[in-house]
């Protein structure tokens, strides 16, 4: 008997239905994929007892996306896993440079901090994400497992863009991969402590630590009906169906 399983999430789905689609991972689970595109998640609401956007436009699309043509019931569902919508660490990279702590090796950084404060930078980050509306609404209308998931690493590629290159790096070259995860891991524990568990990016899709090998995103596709429109050649951000395949493979749900 296949586990139903309530996929939420913005563009970033794309890869893990794709995933689900094309390479038939076999496990006993039987996914239904709801999403919007851009901002559309942050008007998630129960709406006569279903998971729906308020925003009309991004309703529709929610609705149709999903195939069903309605909002999802949460009854109806023995687990949610909520991908994207900003679950990313986005100030550990975007601060990096400039913000030194005992955990680094960065000795060019004009200033010196706490590790726990950029933890707490990263935290009011995600705790103020689109993820974390959604992600605090399911767990308000069940009971059921709900599992979040980080957004990919940024994909290797990101060495043909000059200003991502600079900006990832100084870390590379003060070998603090390890400083990124750990701000993660904290982060991981106040989820836990909502009553949320974490969904790992898979280890054989990493490259140099914080990014992702640059043939997971190569073909990565729009949260488009058909999943047949490709993005754009230098897009960094997003997986194919074959890094959605990966995921589905290793994640315990």
């Amino acid at each position: 008997m296949s586990r139903k399983i309530c996929v939420l999430g913005n563009s970033h789905i794309a890869a893990l239905k794709g995933g689900w689609e094309t390479a038939a991972p076999g496990k006993p689970l039987s996914p239904d994929f709801f999403g919007a595109l851009s901002k559309g998640m942050e008007s998630l609401a129960l709406i006569d007892g279903k998971l729906l956007p308020s925003d009309p436009e991004a309703a529709a699309f929610y609705c149709n996306i999903s195939g069903k043509g309605s909002g999802a019931i949460p009854e109806d569902y023995e687990a949610f896993v909520l991908c994207g919508m900003g679950m990313f660490p986005n100030p550990v990279f975007n601060n990096y440079a400039s913000y030194a702590t005992p955990s680094t090796h960065n000795t060019s950084a004009e200033y010196y901090v706490s590790d726990a404060c950029l933890d707490d930078l990263l935290w009011d980050h995600i705790d103020r994400s689109m993820m974390m509306h959604c992600a605090r609404l399911v767990r308000e209308v069940t009971d059921a497992p709900v599992h979040l998931v980080w957004q990919a690493f940024w994909s290797e590629a990101l060495f043909n863009i000059e200003w991502r290159a600079a900006q990832m790096s100084p870390i590379l070259e003060n070998n603090d991969q390890d400083y990124v995860h750990a701000r993660m891991r904290a982060v991981e524990t106040r989820l836990s402590e909502e009553g949320f568990s974490v969904l790992q990016q898979p280890k054989d899709t990493l490259a140099k630590g914080v990014m992702t090998k640059e043939k997971f995103s190569r073909g990565s596709v729009l949260f488009r009906e058909g999943l047949n429109q490709p993005h754009r050649d230098n897009d960094v951000f997003h997986m194919n169906s074959e890094y959605g395949a990966k995921c589905w493979n290793i994640w315990k749900i």
